[in-house]
C-alpha cells in the first residue's frame, strides 16, 4: 500500500506520532509539504516566519535525504494540491496531523471529504499538543475557562496517564519517481531573504536549544524568566510553532532531569506551567472559533477604542518615549522574538495607555513574529487586554515605568535596543525625561501614564456596566 505525510506545522522526524502511524500502515510512502499560496498571500503573512519555515523545510529535506528519501515540495492550493499529488502517487492513503484553527479545520475537512471521495483512506492525528480540548475537562464534563483548574486537571491526567515520546522510526521504502516543486527562497516568494535576525531552523537546532536550556537556565528559571536582559527562557518557541521539536520531547526531558536533579525541579515545573498555558491557549481556540476575530468576553467587543494611528505608528516602530516598551519593539523588528514580560508589558501599554484595539496589535505581532502562532498569540494579547478567558483584572493595567525599574533594573536590554539612552544612569534610563543628560533623538512620552490610566478604568468600567 502507498501512502502520503502531509507535513504542515510538524517539521521534524522524531517522536512523531503522524509518521508514526503511517509507517505502520504503507509499504511506500512520500512527505509532501504544500506552500499555501492563499497564506503567503494574506496580510497576516510575515518576513520573519516565511524565512524560518523555509529554513527549517531545507533541513527536513536534508534529514529525509539520509533516511533515503525527500520533502515533496508543491506550490499552490492544498486543497487542490494533495488529492493531485495523491493521484500522481497512487497513494491510498493519507496522513496529516491535526490542526485547531477554524480555517484549518473547514480546510482540512474539505480535503478530508475529497479524498475520501477519490478513494483513499485519511487519518487525522493528535501530534501538536499533549491533550486536546476534550481530553482535559471538568468534573461536569465541561471545557475551562479559568488556567488554574484547567493546570490541576491536566497534571493529573498527566500523572496517571503520561504522554511520552514515541520510539525510534523506521520510514517505508520511498515511492520512486514523485514530482516535486523546488523549495523556493524567500525572495521567490516575494518577501526578503535579509531583515530580522532569526535562529537557525530545523529539528537539530531544536534539540540543541534544548539541551542548552535544561543544561542551566531551567534551573534558575523561575527567577529569570520575567528578566528581558538575561538569557533565562527556553527560546523554542519558533520551534515549538513548526514542531521542529515536538511538546512531548520537551516535556519528558525536562522531568527527566528534575528526577536527577531536585535542585532544578522548581524551573522545570514553571517552565511546565508556560508549556500548559499554551494547551490552554490552544483548547480555548478549538473550542471558542470565534476569538480569532472577536473578545472572548463579549462585552469587550463594544470598548471605545480610539485608534490613533500616529500613536500606533510611533508603538510599532518603538518611538513611544517609554524606553522597556521601545526596547521591546525593536527587538521584536530586530529578531522576529521579544521577551515574554515585554510582550506583556507593550500589550498593555497599546491597548490601555494608547487605548488601540488588541487585535491591531495582535495583527501586528503575528506578521513580525517568528513564533507567531494563531493561539498562543491571540490568547497573550486577549490576557494583556482583559477581553480574553482569564486575563488580567481590566484594572491591573502595567506602569511601563516601573515595570522597567522592576524587571530590568540596570537597564541592560533598554541600552541593548534603545541606544539612545546608553550613556544615562540607571537611575534614569527608565524616566530619561527627568535626567539632566540628553538622549538625543529620543522621544519625549507620547502619552501621559496617569491619565491614560484614569480613562482606560472609565472606558472598561462603561462597557462593564
Amino acid at each position: 500500500m502507498r501512502g502520503l505525510f502531509w507535513f504542515r506545522s510538524d517539521l521534524r522526524l522524531r517522536d512523531h506520532r503522524g509518521l508514526a502511524a503511517l509507517a505502520e500502515r504503507v509499504d511506500e510512502w512520500a512527505p509532501v509539504f504544500i506552500l499555501d499560496e492563499g497564506l503567503l498571500d494574506s496580510a497576516r503573512t510575515g518576513e520573519p516566519r516565511v524565512r524560518f519555515l523555509l529554513d527549517c523545510l531545507a533541513r527536513l529535506d536534508a534529514d529525509l535525504r539520509k533516511r533515503g528519501t525527500r520533502l515533496v515540495v508543491r506550490c499552490g492550493s492544498p486543497e487542490r494540491e494533495l488529492p493531485r499529488h495523491a493521484h500522481e502517487t497512487g497513494a491510498e492513503r493519507v496522513v496529516w496531523s491535526r490542526d485547531y484553527g477554524a480555517f484549518a479545520s473547514g480546510r482540512d475537512e474539505r480535503i478530508r471529504q475529497r479524498l475520501e471521495r477519490d478513494g483513499c483512506r485519511v487519518e487525522t492525528v493528535k501530534d501538536r499538543v499533549v491533550y486536546e480540548s476534550d481530553e482535559v475537562r471538568s468534573a461536569a464534563g465541561r471545557p475551562y475557562a479559568v488556567y488554574t483548574p484547567y493546570a490541576k486537571t491536566w497534571r493529573a491526567r498527566f500523572a496517571e496517564e503520561p504522554e511520552l515520546p514515541t520510539g525510534p522510526l523506521r520510514l517505508p521504502r520511498p515511492i520512486p519517481r514523485v514530482r516535486s516543486d523546488v523549495l523556493p527562497s524567500a525572495k521567490d516568494l516575494g518577501f526578503t531573504d535579509e531583515g530580522a535576525e532569526l535562529p537557525t531552523g530545523g529539528e537539530a537546532a531544536a534539540r540543541r536549544r534544548l539541551d542548552a536550556f535544561l543544561d542551566g537556565p531551567v534551573a534558575a528559571y523561575a527567577r529569570d524568566r520575567d528578566r528581558p536582559a538575561v538569557d533565562g527562557t527556553s527560546r523554542l518557541s519558533p520551534y515549538l510553532r513548526f514542531g521542529a521539536i515536538s511538546v512531548r520531547t520537551c516535556i519528558d526531558a525536562a522531568h527527566e532531569l528534575a528526577c536527577a536533579d531536585p535542585a532544578a525541579g522548581p524551573g522545570v515545573r514553571k517552565w511546565v506551567d508556560e508549556l500548559i498555558w499554551r494547551e490552554f491557549y490552544y483548547a480555548i481556540l478549538a473550542e471558542h472559533p470565534r476569538v480569532a476575530r472577536e473578545s472572548y468576553r463579549r462585552e469587550y467587543d463594544a470598548l471605545e477604542w480610539e485608534n490613533d494611528d500616529e500613536c500606533y505608528q510611533a508603538w510599532c516602530a518603538g518611538r513611544t518615549g517609554y524606553p522597556i516598551v521601545d526596547a521591546g519593539m525593536r527587538q521584536l523588528a530586530a529578531t522576529g522574538w521579544v521577551h515574554n514580560r515585554v510582550r506583556m508589558i507593550v500589550a498593555s501599554f497599546l491597548t490601555k495607555d494608547l487605548l488601540i484595539d488588541w487585535r491591531l496589535g495582535e495583527h501586528h505581532f503575528y506578521r513580525q513574529l517568528v513564533d507567531g502562532d494563531p493561539a498562543c498569540n491571540n490568547g497573550g494579547w486577549q490576557w494583556a487586554a482583559s477581553t480574553g478567558t482569564d486575563a488580567q483584572p481590566y484594572f491591573r493595567i502595567f506602569n511601563p515605568t516601573t515595570q522597567g525599574e522592576r524587571y530590568d533594573p540596570d537597564g541592560a536590554y533598554v541600552r541593548r535596543w534603545v541606544p539612545e539612552l546608553r550613556d544615562l544612569p540607571d537611575s534614569r534610563v527608565h524616566k530619561p525625561w527627568e535626567s539632566p543628560i540628553l538622549a538625543p533623538g529620543y522621544p519625549a512620552p507620547i502619552v501621559d501614564h496617569a491619565e491614560r490610566r484614569r480613562l482606560a478604568l472609565q472606558r472598561y468600567e462603561a462597557v462593564r456596566a
